[in-house]
């Protein structure tokens, strides 16, 4: 599995890994992902650098399957979506062709196709297409909004945002849609979807069984964490976008122009054949915050997002150099 040590990647890995599967972490930091999971093989790779299905075979021999969860939402110094979307994963799936591995499922995104114009929808689109023109065993899984008991990222910044004090912000009308979908039913999907050998060729969109808004999705996230109010407030977007675009020049948060473009391309997809070709229907979001009550740190995490700091923070012990 490339990309194990995301929040995607993560959560799926424990999926497999509690039905019985041996998993192979393929990271960056390796000797990082064994302080976290020290029971778990570990392999060192990098999209940024392996581009050639060579160096893929040699790693693969012995591997049945390979699940591709990397990727990044925007352009950074050192990190290229182009690499890791497209270069890296090519070479991998060439080499997953020449070896006959039984199944290769690829992690992508419901807002990677054709006309939305971010960075990060067209590196995907290109990724997917080299792997849907090569004799495999594939499958391409391109989720709604994903969320788990944790969060990162986007799913982070929603929390904050439902717990303001007074009033939740919403982008414009907040009328923008979402089908969002727990990790662990997309984990259960996956389990399927490598024991069922009919699976194969085929593009699925998983996602919720509910269609909401991003101004529901808050609210809801507002009762769970447990604080008072639903005022909602609008903001114009062109406001929004300013916000993003400062959030792009310095580097920070997860306020970002691709966020925002993501959001407003739409997050909708065919959720009747994604559970038709699982055999299950997943818990919506309100079942899933039911029966996982938030607990303080929940609730400490949401209030306290936007006091956190860019950077790691850095001690001194006395007569020492930082660490």
């Amino acid at each position: 599995m490339t990309g194990a040590n995301g929040f995607v990647g993560r959560h799926l890995m424990s999926s497999l890994l509690d039905a019985g599967y041996s998993v192979t972490a393929a990271v960056r930091d390796p000797a990082g992902f064994r302080r976290q999971w020290p029971s778990i093989d570990v392999m060192d790779c990098d999209f940024m650098i392996d581009q050639d299905a060579a160096v893929w075979r040699a790693r693969l021999a012995g591997f049945d399957a390979v699940v591709n969860c990397a990727g990044v939402l925007q352009r950074s110094p050192g990190v290229d979506p182009e690499a890791i979307h497209h270069l890296g994963p090519a070479a991998l799936f060439d080499a997953c062709r020449d070896l006959k591995l039984r199944k290769v499922i690829q992690i992508s995104a419901i807002s990677a196709r054709e006309g939305v114009e971010t960075e990060y929808a067209q590196t995907k689109c290109r990724g997917d297409a080299h792997l849907m023109a090569l004799d495999l065993d594939w499958v391409i899984l391109k989720p709604s909004l994903l969320y788990a008991k944790g969060s990162y990222g986007g799913t982070s910044l929603i929390r904050a945002l439902s717990a303001l004090p007074l009033a939740i912000p919403l982008p414009g009308s907040g009328d923008q849609a979402f089908q969002p979908l727990h990790l662990d039913d997309l984990g259960r999907s996956l389990v399927k979807l490598l024991e069922d050998p009919a699976a194969g060729k085929q593009v699925l969109e998983p996602t919720g069984p509910e269609t909401l808004s991003l101004k529901d999705i808050l609210l809801q996230y507002r009762r769970w964490l447990g604080i008072r109010g639903s005022l909602c407030i609008p903001v114009p977007l062109w406001l929004v976008r300013a916000v993003c675009r400062m959030g792009d020049l310095l580097g920070i948060g997860a306020l970002r122009t691709t966020s925002l473009e993501q959001i407003l391309e739409g997050n909708c997809g065919d959720s009747q054949g994604f559970e038709e070709a699982i055999g299950f229907r997943p818990r919506s979001l309100a079942e899933t915050l039911q029966n996982d009550p938030s607990d303080v740190q929940d609730r400490w995490h949401a209030q306290l997002y936007f006091l956190r700091s860019s950077r790691p923070l850095r001690f001194r012990q006395p007569g020492s150099s930082p660490v």
